[in-house]
């Protein structure tokens, strides 16, 4: 399957002009430009994110109610209990508002629910858990606005609800006290694209407003746990969650939360930790629980200030996600041992099942056939019973609507465009094949499975230096909406290639245009050792990063793709 290579176009004046004004390269101007920044002012705000820059957290449509419900609590010494989703964004955003209620003198417990005995968001059976030990008041956070039918029941029990969350709206929003989600926002608004971690800070700061606390420092002090759910989350990293990426982590680094410190330690991250420690160190950790025992244990993490305790889960965590990735790749093996070439040629989206699929890992194996079969996918573990899916999607595939127009055969669902979750009956996991068979025939295009390569600028390797990659860092924090540059050389001939690692997983090239030699590393991509040869030139698709090498810091290329050079 040929890739598609899209080159952003080249805007030489705006760029010359911005790389003036701003001290930078044109070509790290060009970037900017192919992010969407198109003058100073946007500039400054990408380039030096700043707390001032983030908007009130009173535009958030219902923010001000909620928190003079909070403080009324307060009052009447009723019980306070926070509600959160269980994965990073939710146990960060969780943190978040035990920490503010506490502070604020409001001794709240909190209540993450089951993946699998309860699944996500409220349930009718935690609801009664909750009004039966005296709560008064459920705060949500990551969830709660499509649970119409549970804040009734709520209601009921004569207790009331505040949602905070970030997800889609539905078509009947709960009726819940308060309804604290950006989404809500009429028009276009830069909230809109909080995580749910976000709208939880956004939330601690209104409640300190109206509470009359001018505590900056307390406030500022959460904004690791806001970076924490923001990146891992995998919002866009632009506007205000680019701020709470940047200044969070800067946090972060310095290891003052005694859960985070700990947490890098057992992840044997011991340097700087930048956006990809997140997303493969930390968060894959603090998520690790909620896959396969319970989310306590790390938002314990996060609120603990006992050292001993913190170091415990720490370390617990990681035991816990050690056995996450062996179950994985036994899932893994399995799954793709089924994706022989004719059934991936034959089916526009991939629908696998299987017995005893652990329904906390399908979702992190279910990513990896899109990354490697550039096809959206849907994979059901069945265990005691029930079917339990994840399903992960691509750009310009919406996968809620897609398994929204089978919301019938399910017991629960919910999600967004690119992940969703579902639990099944397995007698209509077959139907469900079929009708999803059915409308992606219809709704997907073979143009729209084609893998493609977005490239911003091309690049002459004699410019490749040290210089320009260190340059290059003032993209940082790079993610979502903020992706990492890609860069492409043309008409290079193949000097050297080697399959590294295990089972020749990875390819090292060096390549010359006849006066550079450029030493590339292509991670998963050896089996295109086959394809290449010394007889033919090539243009290539890569990142530019450093490699330590004897002490000394060394530019190389990170190989994205290959073709060959056009005649």
């Amino acid at each position: 399957m040929n890739t598609i290579w899209r080159i952003y176009k080249s805007e030489h004046a705006l760029a010359n002009t911005l790389s003036q004004e701003l001290k930078i390269s044109p070509l790290t101007a060009q970037v900017l430009i192919n992010r969407g920044i198109r003058n100073m002012e946007e500039a400054e705000g990408f380039l030096n994110p700043k707390l001032s820059h983030l908007r009130d957290p009173l535009e958030i449509p219902d923010i001000d109610r909620a928190a003079r419900r909070v403080l009324l609590a307060r009052e009447k010494n009723e019980k306070v209990l926070v509600f959160g989703d269980y994965d990073v964004d939710g146990v960060t955003g969780t943190a978040i508002l035990v920490h503010t209620l506490r502070f604020l003198g409001i001794p709240a417990s909190y209540y993450i629910p089951h993946r699998y005995g309860e699944g996500y968001s409220l349930s009718l059976e935690s609801v009664k858990r909750i009004a039966e030990a005296g709560v008064k008041l459920i705060i949500t956070v990551d969830c709660g606005i499509a649970s119409f039918i549970e804040v009734e029941e709520a209601n009921a029990l004569g207790m009331e609800v505040i949602v905070t969350d970030h997800h889609n709206l539905p078509e009947n929003l709960p009726r819940a006290y308060a309804r604290v989600n950006p989404k809500l926002i009429s028009g276009t608004h830069p909230s809109k694209y909080l995580s749910g971690a976000g709208v939880a800070f956004k939330f601690a700061w209104a409640l300190l407003r109206i509470a009359g606390i001018k505590d900056s420092q307390f406030l500022t002090s959460l904004l690791d746990l806001a970076s924490l759910g923001t990146v891992s989350d995998v919002v866009p990293l632009t506007a205000e969650n680019r701020v709470l990426a940047v200044r969070g982590l800067n946090l972060i680094n310095e290891r003052r939360r005694l859960g985070i410190k700990h947490l890098a330690e057992a992840a044997s991250l011991y340097g700087k930790i930048s956006v990809n420690h997140i997303y493969f160190g930390l968060a894959p950790r603090i998520n690790a629980a909620g896959r396969l025992e319970h989310a306590s244990k790390s938002v314990e993490l996060l609120l603990t200030e006992d050292p001993a305790q913190a170091k415990t889960l720490a370390n617990e965590l990681n035991r816990i996600n050690l056995r996450r990735q062996d179950i994985g790749s036994s899932i893994r093996e399995e799954v793709f041992s089924q994706l022989s070439e004719s059934y991936v040629s034959d089916n526009k989206m991939v629908v696998l099942s299987g017995e005893n699929w652990h329904p906390g890992v399908i979702g992190i194996v279910a990513s990896q056939v899109v990354d490697r079969y550039c096809r959206p996918t849907v994979l059901v573990g069945i265990n005691e019973g029930v079917g339990r899916g994840s399903a992960r999607s691509m750009d310009g595939i919406n996968m809620y609507e897609l398994l929204d127009s089978c919301r019938d055969l399910f017991l629960d669902f919910g999600g967004h465009e690119g992940a969703a979750g579902f639990e099944i009956k397995p007698e209509n996991i077959p139907e469900l094949k079929s009708r999803l068979r059915e409308k992606v025939e219809l709704a997907i295009s073979a143009e729209d499975l084609r893998p493609q390569v977005v490239i911003d600028a091309e690049l002459e390797p004699l410019k490749i230096s040290m210089g320009l990659i260190k340059e290059l860092e003032v993209l940082d924090p790079q993610g979502e909406g903020n992706p990492s540059p890609v860069f492409m050389s043309r008409n290079l001939y193949l000097a050297n290639m080697r399959r590294v690692g295990a089972e020749g997983r990875h390819l090292k090239l060096k390549l010359s245009d006849g006066k550079i030699n450029l030493d590339t590393i292509g991670f998963d991509l050896g089996g295109l050792a086959d394809r290449l040869s010394y007889n033919d030139q090539y243009d290539i698709a890569y990142k530019l990063e450093t490699n330590e090498w004897d002490g000394f810091e060394v530019a190389q290329l990170s190989l994205v793709d290959v073709r060959e050079a056009k005649a």
